[in-house]
């Protein structure tokens, strides 16, 4: 009788760790559909409740959503894609070497060919250097940490204006993926534009928050600016404008009108002249003279206005950076806190880097493909980014930053 019990208890217990995990992954789902509307949420919040007790709310929702995320892993594993594709994997290479492609490519080269006429080719511009990846573990699956082009604008093996890679940054947390994309600076053109609302709209300086037409034909990519105004009071110029006052000691990215990008520390390593059209600022380098910055763990004096530590939460976040070469690079991710930011964009060979937005939907990397009929076609850069890519094509209310294609400066 007494193992009749046992048993009995055992099947019970079963069965309640089986709802227990029906629950979790219900409020999971739940989660997943919140995230879409959490800007209306939050600014509802701070409105009624204010910004201290929103940022607490805050903390805690994403402290639960992470220990959701933790149990989706152990019990369903995670995705060894995020972008949805397979992988042709480039090489890192010098300046001076041709770009090539590793065994994923298979050559038909049995058959004997009759060699043509050598014709004489126009010198051609270096190749975009592909940074060294500093590996971050050992435990990679394939499309990680290695350079690809698949499914970028303009970008294949033999012309590569584009590349991306993927580093999983957090052995606590081994499925949050940060997508790291590189564009090679001598073929883009990086713009900055303020939105209606931020960040200037408490201070009566309002943005046109839209691509003009004329940039439309040439657009590669676009991506969230960074935090609302008021949180943080970083500053930024652009459009002609100053939205808010820029201030030493923040990390700052700068475009100058001969489309020179600049990262760094305001006072420190930029200052302002007359060649400059645009900055934005935003918190501290995550990542200072080629190595992970220090103050990437420090409290939330450093990154934001309320008492909540918002470096260390959990959640979706993105920032922009330069290689040692001066190459473009645009990173997001999801369960990241700004360290591990720091360290997926170190990996990828950053030199100087900042940190823009974070949570969903305000998380979103765009690419756009033009159309024979003059359409823009456009896709996510990560397929578990939550918005529609389609946002940057309307008039945003926040900051946003897109790049053209401006090939004035590609020479040999």
């Amino acid at each position: 009788m007494p193992s009749r019990i046992r048993k009995l208890n055992i099947g019970r217990k079963r069965i309640g760790l089986g709802l227990l995990a029906v629950l979790l992954l219900l409020v999971a789902g739940g989660y997943t559909q919140l995230s879409r509307h959490t800007d209306g949420i939050a600014d509802l919040s701070r409105q009624t409740l204010g910004d201290e007790k929103t940022a607490r709310l805050e903390s805690w929702y994403l402290a639960g959503q992470d220990r959701v995320d933790q149990l989706k892993y152990r019990l369903f594993g995670r995705s060894t894609d995020p972008f949805g594709q397979g992988h042709v994997q480039l090489r890192a290479v010098s300046a001076a070497s041709e770009t090539t492609a590793n065994e994923d490519y298979t050559f038909e080269d049995e058959f004997p060919t009759i060699a043509a006429p050598v014709a004489v080719e126009q010198p051609k511009p270096a190749p975009l250097e592909l940074p060294e990846i500093n590996p971050l573990g050992s435990n990679v699956n394939r499309g990680e940490a290695a350079w690809t082009t698949d499914g970028l604008p303009h970008s294949s093996p033999d012309d590569v204006l584009m590349a991306k890679t993927l580093f999983r940054p957090d052995p606590v947390r081994p499925y949050a993926a940060v997508g790291v994309l590189l564009i090679d600076k001598r073929r883009i053109r990086l713009h900055m534009t303020g939105g209606t609302e931020d960040p200037g709209g408490d201070l009566g300086i309002r943005g046109p928050g839209i691509v003009p037409d004329a940039d439309r034909s040439d657009l590669l990519a676009a991506w969230n600016g960074g935090f609302k105004g008021p949180h943080g009071n970083w500053g930024m110029i652009a459009d002609g404008k100053q939205y808010r006052p820029l201030r030493n000691g923040y990390a700052s990215v700068a475009v100058s009108d001969d489309g020179t990008i600049t990262i760094g520390e305001w006072g420190r390593d930029l200052s302002w002249n007359d060649d400059i059209v645009a900055v934005r600022q935003n918190a501290v380098l995550l990542v200072d003279n080629c190595e992970i910055s220090r103050r990437a763990n420090e409290g939330n004096n450093t990154w934001g206005y309320v008492q909540v530590n918002s470096a260390e939460f959990i959640t979706w976040r993105s920032a922009i950076g330069v290689t040692r070469n001066g190459d473009l690079l645009v990173a997001s991710g999801n369960s990241l806190s700004a360290a591990t930011l720091a360290r997926a964009l170190w990996a990828a060979g950053a030199c100087y880097a900042m940190q823009l937005d974070i949570n969903t939907p305000y998380v979103l990397t765009s690419l756009f493909f033009p159309q024979e009929d003059g359409s823009i076609g456009r896709a996510k850069f990560m397929g578990s980014m939550v918005d529609n890519p389609g946002r940057f094509l309307t008039r945003q209310t926040r900051d946003f930053m897109y790049v053209t294609l401006d090939e004035t400066n590609f020479k040999p």
